[in-house]
């Protein structure tokens, strides 16, 4: 953890579910292009909340803050953002350990459910900044007006809405890009694992699609033999739901199938 010191140049904007601003580095050093912090120290105040980092120009130490203020009373939102704007406040920089830009990447396809529309907003900005061609397809039925408003109108991006995520309109979507395309999907787990089988399948590699999940992250057992996934249970010994072969779950958990392997139990 690495403590910074900052002070307010710009006010992005201010959406319903927080509050976006461009600050200039005033004490403190930070190693990363992307990280996040847990609180916000102003003087006396101390905000506890998620807040996401990242850089816009190294030469001159200026990065963009999302303080993400959807579970704060709007009266404690109003005063962050009036302390934030009178004096220098204090951040503690973490990494985002599951993230990184990759190397000659010249365009990204984000896939996002509607309900972390804004957690989003930091690697969206981030490849944009960096000049990398950026199409985003968000899952929504329009609960997020506002972001994806805001998004919109913002002329480099390339905002695509999509009513559902299902194979056929996924497959297509994968089919279409060049190769060279990498791939962020931001949302529940059961969405982020839905869709890097049909990205696995169309032939992008795991070293090409990145995520972030939310939520609780159920785990699941890998038939070895009829190649499906099995909830996961306490259970050493499960029966396949699908092919009915008895398998011993291993401690092997496959980062590629996001799994743990399930054995034919032999007798």
């Amino acid at each position: 953890m690495k403590s910074f010191k900052c002070k307010l140049i710009n006010e992005e904007r201010t959406l319903e579910q927080g509050y976006i601003a461009d600050v200039k580095l005033e004490e403190g050093t930070i190693p990363q292009m992307i990280g996040f912090a847990d609180k916000v120290q102003c003087n006396d105040a101390t905000f506890h909340l998620p807040i996401q980092v990242i850089e816009t120009c190294k030469k001159e130490r200026k990065y963009r803050l999302f303080f993400n203020t959807s579970a704060m009373q709007e009266q404690k939102h109003l005063h962050l953002v009036e302390q934030i704007r009178s004096q220098i406040f204090e951040l503690n920089f973490l990494e985002y350990p599951f993230f990184r830009l990759q190397p000659n990447c010249r365009k990204m396809l984000f896939l996002i459910d509607e309900s972390v529309l804004f957690e989003s907003l930091t690697f969206i900005d981030l490849h944009s900044i960096n000049n990398i061609e950026t199409i985003i397809y968000v899952k929504t039925d329009r609960q997020q007006e506002e972001i994806l408003d805001h998004l919109q109108h913002i002329p480099q991006y390339k905002i695509n809405l999509l009513p559902t995520i299902e194979n056929e309109k996924i497959h297509a979507i994968f089919k279409e890009q060049k190769i060279g395309t990498k791939i962020f999907i931001s949302g529940p787990w059961s969405m982020i694992y839905h869709i890097k089988d049909i990205a696995n399948t169309v032939g992008f590699t795991d070293d090409e699609i990145q995520y972030n999940g939310f939520g609780q992250k159920d785990h699941k057992v890998y038939c070895v033999k009829c190649y499906s996934y099995n909830k996961m249970s306490n259970n050493k010994v499960i029966t396949c739901e699908h092919c009915k072969v008895v398998l011993d779950v291993s401690n092997h958990f496959s980062k590629r199938l996001e799994a743990y392997l399930g054995y034919i139990q032999v007798i």
